[in-house]
């Protein structure tokens, strides 16, 4: 809440993507899409409620793991590529207050291709609808004036060019273009009475506009785009604090992660998985100390080290210890659990494998 307001952060996140599939479980630098938007939602304590609209059970289970609420799953005619932000906010406004018996006053669309966005922001957005008693406020970034709208040309059926919009040949200089902006995703905050009147920007519609780098992930050139700002921001705040973020020892499970998992354990035939491999070591060279622990024998007491080296040696896998022992399992639990490519941002390091 929020000078008296009731607040309820909406997390649109449907399953299907022509671009990227799953896009919004795709990892970037580590960790799926998502999560990093229910990490921000973390950070906004004026939020009295947090819910993602998905369509599919492997984002809703995500979701719920990252700490979002998921009481409801979005409709099938309001699962499509052609439905607009309006219809899908307006679901899940009703939803959300038929599932808590409250009724909310505004609404904070969080979608979660724009992993870049910061806490502030989003919340500078929502002091100025309340301070200025607007009906929304869009995020926006400020548009380059080589794409004016003005600049703008089109091409007919017959291959004639013209200008998209006749105005445009009267443009001679930059200087008589009026500043335009674009929508960046970062965050849309409506009046959750707009929403019931069907209106995404209502009457008194406002913008805050952001001038440093923001991308909505639709490809994954995109992806690429966002991870090297990561890795870049991530580099920066080691040079201030260099002691926790950069891991100096890591162990690595073999199967399933450095050689493909063979269900009959006869590990002889497993074949090498050479993206990971590639990831481990990059993280050698990066001056990580690595450890392979395995649990290869562990419950036949068969010696599995000699098949195992000459494996790893075949295979070209960099590493300082190889140690048999772990015990087997169906799943195994660690506090400090991460993925390969989250290791290598850590170290500041781009993924040798990734996209």
């Amino acid at each position: 809440m929020r000078a008296g307001q009731r607040i309820l952060v909406v997390v649109p996140a449907r399953g299907g993507s022509k671009g990227i599939p799953l896009k919004n479980l795709h990892p970037v630098a580590g960790k799926p899409l998502l999560v990093y938007t229910a990490e921000l939602v973390g950070q906004l304590p004026w939020v009295d409620r947090a819910v993602v609209s998905t369509d599919h059970l492997l984002v809703r289970q995500t979701a719920q793991e990252a700490g979002l609420d998921a009481p409801f799953l979005r409709p099938p005619a309001l699962s499509g590529d052609r439905i607009g932000d309006l219809e899908v906010l307006q679901q899940a406004l009703a939803a959300t207050e038929n599932d808590d018996g409250t009724r909310y006053d505004i609404v904070v669309m969080l979608q979660p291709t724009s992993p870049l966005r910061r806490a502030g922001d989003v919340t500078a957005a929502l002091d100025k609808l309340l301070a200025q008693e607007l009906d929304s406020v869009w995020t926006v970034s400020p548009t380059d004036l080589k794409a004016h709208p003005l600049k703008q040309l089109v091409i007919d059926r017959h291959g004639r060019l013209d200008y998209f919009d006749p105005r445009g040949a009267a443009i001679i200089a930059r200087q008589q273009l009026d500043p335009v902006y674009h929508r960046n995703g970062v965050a849309y905050v409506v009046r959750a009475e707009s929403l019931r009147q069907g209106l995404l920007m209502g009457e008194r519609a406002g913008a805050l506009v952001l001038d440093d780098v923001q991308v909505s992930i639709d490809t994954l050139d995109d992806v690429a785009r966002v991870e090297k700002v990561l890795h870049s921001q991530l580099a920066r705040s080691s040079e201030k604090d260099p002691g926790p973020a950069r891991p100096r020892r890591l162990v690595i499970d073999i199967d399933g992660v450095v050689a493909e998992a063979m269900p009959e354990l006869d590990y002889a035939r497993a074949g090498p998985i050479r993206d990971n491999i590639v990831r481990i070591n990059a993280l050698f060279e990066a001056g990580c100390h690595i450890t392979l622990f395995t649990a290869r024998g562990s419950g036949t007491g068969k010696d599995w080290q000699a098949v195992t080296e000459e494996q790893l040696a075949r295979w070209g896998v960099c590493y300082h210890e190889l140690r048999f022992g772990k015990p087997p399992a169906d799943c195994y639990i660690d506090d400090r659990l991460v993925t390969l490519a989250h290791a290598l941002a850590l170290c500041g390091r781009d993924d040798p494998a990734g996209y």
